[in-house]
């Protein structure tokens, strides 16, 4: 993966998978530590301790269409690589949550790529889930719930003209957001 938006899609497709019917996507950037929180959280089928445990093994996958499973194995080892960490915590029934910590002062830290483009592919292929996204800097913050859309009259994202309207809205809010970063970050 060369970005966070690609670890983003890498893992929200393994909630979609996980049969989520609810999904939140998190960036918090702290710029005081120098960190970014990435997390996504779902209510799908979790898994086990066991599965948990074996997650981070690039040789373990539950999919039957392929033997490897890098997504996990990739982004623990972007986020170690840059002095911070990743955790999953997942219960059978309940669901799962993935954080990984970026050290955004690190300059092995990825950047953040194209994540408008991805959230908008997200929502237009999965339309049946209730999306929540966050990317907050400190105490400036955006935030994009799909449900709060659907109140707006936003419901047909396939349409070319409304994604790319709602991708603009997006990355907008995102740009404005971003001017809160202090200038020591690498992400970009």
């Amino acid at each position: 993966m060369v970005d966070l938006a690609m670890h983003m899609m890498d893992i929200v497709q393994n909630s979609i998978r996980a049969d989520a019917t609810k999904i939140e996507i998190e960036f918090l950037e702290d710029n005081r530590n120098f960190t970014l929180t990435f997390s996504v959280k779902d209510n799908g089928s979790g898994m086990t301790r066991e599965t948990v445990e074996k997650l981070e093994d690039p040789f373990f996958t539950t999919r039957t269409t392929r033997r490897v499973g890098l997504g996990v194995p990739f982004l623990k080892m972007s986020s170690e690589q840059t002095g911070g960490s990743l955790k999953i915590q997942s219960e059978v029934g309940t669901g799962t949550e993935i954080v990984a910590v970026y050290k955004t002062d690190n300059p092995d830290c990825l950047p953040l790529g194209d994540l408008g483009g991805y959230l908008v592919l997200l929502l237009i292929g999965n339309p049946e889930i209730h999306f929540s996204f966050r990317y907050r800097i400190d105490e400036h913050e955006f935030l994009l719930d799909i449900k709060e859309l659907a109140e707006q009259g936003i419901t047909e994202l396939s349409n070319n003209e409304m994604a790319s309207a709602v991708k603009e809205y997006i990355n907008e809010n995102l740009k404005e957001i971003y001017v809160n970063r202090k200038t020591e970050s690498y992400l970009c």
